[in-house]
């Protein structure tokens, strides 16, 4: 059996129900096999195991994930430094990594394992390749992110408000 490589994981987002997938999936249902497999191309398959520490705070890559297998928590450390929060659970379909992708600033929180899966790295530089070979779909799944980072801004200030 040959090694899988990012474009292998098409069907992970080209099969996503909109009305069963998380509210943040890449919503990126109009793009059909090959515009998938054009971006997912320039990724590399990472799979993780349960508990596994997949991005830590304060880590300095500029890589985006895209979760096409399995379920993640994203969380934060508390005041006492030795206890986490969880602040959102991610699964198939979506993106990890995103705002350190954007801003090219530190990690912002630890995101762990909570079953074993396997997740799509793309590197900024991975990234600006297909970009500039695909400006039109580098653009869509900008603006998917994009969404993304909202939904989860959102999330973030109704749970401050609670």
């Amino acid at each position: 059996m040959r090694d899988m490589d990012g474009a292998d994981w098409v069907s992970v987002f080209t099969r996503l129900d909109p009305g069963r997938a998380s509210p943040d999936a890449l919503a990126l249902s109009h793009w059909n096999d090959e515009q998938w497999r054009k971006l997912l191309s320039h990724t590399s398959p990472r799979p993780f195991r349960a508990n596994e520490v997949v991005i830590q705070r304060g880590g300095t890559d500029r890589a985006l994930y895209l979760v096409t297998a399995g379920s993640l928590e994203v969380g934060v450390t508390q005041v006492d430094g030795v206890s986490m929060t969880s602040l959102a659970r991610i699964g198939a379909g979506s993106v990890l990594g995103e705002q350190s992708f954007f801003d090219n600033q530190p990690r912002s929180a630890t995101v762990w394992a909570v079953t074993e899966g396997t997740l799509l790295l793309l590197s900024f530089d991975s990234f600006s390749k297909f970009g500039e070979a695909e400006p039109a779909l580098a653009r869509d799944f900008l603006f998917a992110m994009g969404r993304v980072l909202s939904i989860r801004l959102r999330n973030t200030s109704f749970r401050l408000r609670r």
